[in-house]
């Protein structure tokens, strides 16, 4: 879902704020087409200071005083207050739960085992399992996996690494949201087109549309927005020397005609 928002404030940038402004720098007569701008979502997911990324990512670091429910405790303090998107009922709150309302319609998340999946570590289990194999390269693996993440020497020399380890690990949120700026980074620098997919039905049948269902998405994802914009602007543009290049034959043919 936060993929979903980022890639949906990038459409946003790109077929109307772009394109409005380009209108308004060419001086071309404009009434600006308002549209559901999400970047508030992304700033409650992503914010360096309160978003619920951000705090996930400070619980892990803190070792283990810190749990599901101190996070989750540490998400309604910061977000609710803050953030219009964020709710959460007396009922989710004893739950551990909470709500985002996304572009796209409101998702419940449980915040049950956020901690953990968040920190990216082997399971005591699996490492377990390496350093039992009968094979010697993977009891090697198994070392030097073990060696790296408590370190070596006395007892208090491993939590010491043990602690430096958690603080200095890039956790499972903060590679997902490098590798998200980096597309969008990617995606920047290129000319997009977007491909726009509607699920017809709930139950995924086939040959059956759903029309609320249908209208919904396109209403939610800025489709008519999008077509506004397109009906009322110039959705192609050319320079005046790649316009001649390709239509200029039609002129001299007119002329031809003509005489």
């Amino acid at each position: 879902n936060y993929c979903n928002e980022s890639l949906q404030q990038q459409f946003n940038r790109f077929v109307f704020k772009l394109e409005q402004q380009e209108y308004k720098r060419e001086g071309i007569k404009w009434d600006m087409i308002e549209f559901e701008d999400n970047q508030d979502i992304l700033d409650l997911i992503e914010r360096k200071h309160g978003g619920i990324l951000t705090i996930l990512d400070e619980q892990c670091k803190l070792g283990m005083r810190c749990n599901d429910k101190t996070f989750v405790s540490a998400v309604y303090n910061k977000c609710m207050s803050t953030s219009d998107r964020f709710d959460a009922n007396k009922k989710q709150k004893s739950q551990g739960k909470f709500s985002i309302y996304h572009y796209a319609g409101i998702v419940e998340y449980d915040t049950t085992g956020f901690m953990e999946k968040n920190k990216d570590e082997i399971p005591m289990e699996a490492s377990e399992l390496f350093s039992n194999s009968s094979c010697v390269f993977i009891q090697n693996v198994a070392h030097v996996i073990s060696t790296k993440m408590n370190g070596s020497g006395s007892q208090n020399e491993s939590k010491r690494q043990a602690v430096k380890s958690s603080i200095s690990r890039v956790s499972v949120g903060g590679q997902f949201s490098s590798q998200l700026q980096k597309l969008r980074r990617r995606i920047d620098e290129t000319h997009p087109h977007y491909v726009r997919c509607l699920k017809p039905n709930d139950q995924l049948q086939p040959g059956h549309f759903d029309l609320n269902i249908v209208v919904d998405q396109l209403r939610c994802g800025g489709i008519l927005e999008a077509i506004r914009v397109s009906r009322a602007g110039f959705p192609h543009r050319y320079t005046f020397d790649h316009f001649e290049s390709r239509f200029g034959i039609l002129s001299s043919a007119v002329s031809s005609c003509a005489t």
